[in-house]
C-alpha cells in the first residue's frame, strides 16, 4: 500500500508555491503547479504575468516516503491539506481535468476575491462608485445583490467582483 502514488496537495507560503515547486523537482519527485496568465493593473501600467491557478496550493504525486521528503526541508512548504484527519487525496480524474482546463486558459479566469453572502462591500466601479453595502445574494459570478446603506434601500446591482471590495474599517489602536 505504502508502494502506491497519490496526488496530495501542499499548502504554501504566500508568493511561494514556483520556489516550492523547484525544490520538489530537484528532489525527483512529480510536482504539478498549474499556472494561468493573468494581467494586473497598476495605477500607471498594466502586465500579463504567469500565476498560479490555486494560489497557496501545489500537487505532489508520491508514494508515502516520497510524500514525507517532499515537504521536509522544503522552503516555504507549510503543511498538506488534510481530510478527516490524513492527507487529502485529488483524483487523477480531477489532475487530469485541471491539465485539460489549462489548454483553454481563456476559459478561466481568476477570482481575487471571495466574497460571500453578508459580506460588508464597498463599491469601486459604475455609478454607485463609493457606496456600501451587504452582499444578500450572490447570482453566478457576475450578479450581486447589495443592500446599499447610503440609499436605505435593497436591489439588484450586477457588478463583477472587480468592481466591489471587502469594506475593511479602519482599527484605532489609540482608545
Amino acid at each position: 500500500m505504502s508502494d502506491a502514488k497519490n496526488w496530495y496537495v501542499i499548502h504554501t507560503k504566500p508568493k511561494n508555491e514556483k520556489k516550492v515547486f523547484e525544490q520538489i523537482i530537484s528532489k525527483d519527485i512529480e510536482v504539478f503547479l498549474p499556472m494561468i496568465q493573468t494581467v494586473r493593473y497598476w495605477s500607471d501600467r498594466k502586465k500579463k504575468l504567469m500565476v498560479p491557478l490555486f494560489p497557496g496550493y501545489v500537487f505532489v504525486n508520491s508514494d508515502e516516503g516520497e510524500r514525507i521528503r517532499a515537504i521536509s526541508n522544503t522552503y516555504g512548504a507549510l503543511r498538506y491539506l488534510m481530510y478527516q484527519k490524513r492527507p487529502a487525496i485529488v483524483s487523477e480524474k480531477e489532475i487530469l481535468n485541471i491539465k485539460l482546463s489549462l489548454q483553454a486558459p481563456e476559459k478561466i479566469r481568476i477570482e481575487e476575491k471571495s466574497i460571500m453572502e453578508g459580506d460588508l462591500v464597498e463599491i469601486t466601479g459604475g455609478i454607485f462608485r463609493g457606496l456600501t453595502g451587504y452582499i444578500k445574494e450572490i447570482r453566478g459570478h457576475y450578479k450581486l445583490i447589495v443592500n446599499i446603506i447610503e440609499l436605505n434601500s435593497t436591489f439588484s446591482v450586477q457588478l463583477s467582483s472587480s468592481e466591489v471590495k471587502l469594506f475593511k474599517p479602519l482599527i484605532n489602536t489609540n482608545h
